[in-house]
């Protein structure tokens, strides 16, 4: 099977993305191994999404992230808009970022898809567990 292009029109679930969401679906420089210190992971069993999102903290400060996930595009194009997000942020800023955030920085409006909020919750997850360390 051909690898499309990014120039190309990716047509999943009968919809059209922008290039934007083509681009970090398609080509996402987050998905990798890093050496981290904290990691969780979210599973939407209902749709057979599953994100789990690693993280490498330094004094309160996000010094590498990256993530792996199946799924749909929505969901890997999530995860490497929140990677884009938050790498080098202190872990407040990171706390805040929330579905709106996402969807701006996928270029990304349909709200009936709920998905994309996985890799935020596996961030959220990862860093909570600060408050037990």
């Amino acid at each position: 099977m051909r690898k499309l292009s990014a120039s190309e029109n990716y047509r999943g679930d009968s919809m059209t993305y922008s290039e934007k969401f083509k681009q970090l679906f398609m080509y996402p420089a987050h998905a990798n191994q890093i050496d981290y210190t904290h990691t969780a992971e979210v599973v939407y069993p209902e749709h057979g999404d599953r994100v789990r999102i690693f993280v490498k903290l330094e004094n309160f400060l996000i010094k590498d992230i990256s993530f792996k996930a199946i799924g749909c595009p929505r969901v890997i194009a999530a995860s490497e808009a929140l990677c884009r997000l938050v790498n080098g942020k202190n872990i407040n800023i990171a706390l805040e970022i929330n579905e709106e955030h996402i969807r701006q920085e996928m270029d990304f409006h349909d709200k009936e898809f709920k998905c994309i909020m996985a890799p935020v919750e596996a961030l959220k997850k990862a860093l909570s567990k600060l408050e037990n360390e």
